[in-house]
């Protein structure tokens, strides 16, 4: 099964079918929902609002063993002072937000921007989606 964001709501993929119409119950059953269309479904993916996730990540961990999250989005970010002079035996004690991981490396990522700034340049690029099991 893998959860995941998707606008506003979450995303439940392959909740294992328990019979018609369980799934709105257990989902339902997790967040508390009250009324009708808090819980959706629509080819193949459950939804639910997204103040909702944690609710669902962790009680379908509970009633299932292991759930898998996909996170997406976020912005990875760096100055040229830090790409173009970094030491990369130094990343450790960098200071741009990349916190080390393009210091030194001599290219920017994908999207660079302004110049003006005191860190010259700003480079930016999305950030690969996380994944991880839980529990």
């Amino acid at each position: 099964m893998t959860i995941r964001p998707n606008g506003k709501r979450t995303e439940i993929r392959n909740l294992p079918y328990e019979g018609k119409g369980a799934g709105y119950t257990i989902l339902g059953d997790l967040i508390g929902a009250s009324r009708r269309g808090q819980v959706e479904y629509g080819d193949g993916t459950w939804t639910v609002s997204r103040p909702h996730s944690n609710e669902v990540i962790l009680g379908l961990a509970e009633r299932y063993g292991r759930v898998k999250v996909i996170q997406h989005g976020g912005v990875e970010k760096c100055v040229d002072s830090c790409w173009k002079e970094g030491l990369p035996e130094n990343a450790w004690l960098c200071e741009c937000a990349c916190a080390g991981r393009n210091h030194g490396s001599g290219a920017p990522y994908k999207i660079t921007v302004g110049g003006g700034g005191p860190g010259g340049a700003l480079s930016v690029q999305a950030s690969a989606p996380h994944e991880f099991y839980v529990p």
